[in-house]
């Protein structure tokens, strides 16, 4: 939409360009008083109690949005804990189990060796 706005404006200006020097200074001014109106529309428009109320609306879904993403983070976080606890104890364990069988291996070995 802004470009189509400039394409307007760019437009009017060269079509200014070709017109005789009083023309142009009227169409200057008569553009500057748009510019002007199209300031004071919008500065209206943002008055505006709806406009307003979506300013609410925007500000309230942002803080619901960051409160949802706050659990969840913290349930993620949590899962990860229990995910590290549990792969902490497993790793625990084989190596618990690898050393066990490391040892029965050495005295199997070492009998084997007797003999």
């Amino acid at each position: 939409m802004r470009n189509s706005h400039l394409a307007v404006i760019l437009g009017i200006w060269l079509a200014v360009a070709a017109c005789s020097k009083a023309t142009q200074d009227k169409t200057g001014q008569d553009l500057k008083a748009v510019g002007s109106e199209v300031g004071a529309a919008a500065k209206s428009v943002a008055a505006t109690p709806a406009v307003k109320d979506l300013g609410s609306d925007i500000k309230q879904g942002t803080q619901e949005a960051a409160a949802k993403t706050k659990v969840a983070a913290g349930e993620a976080g949590e899962k990860l804990k229990a995910g590290a606890e549990k792969a902490g104890s497993d790793l625990k364990s084989g190596a618990k189990t690898a050393g066990d069988k490391t040892d029965a291996a050495l005295n199997k070995a070492a009998a084997d060796v007797k003999k």
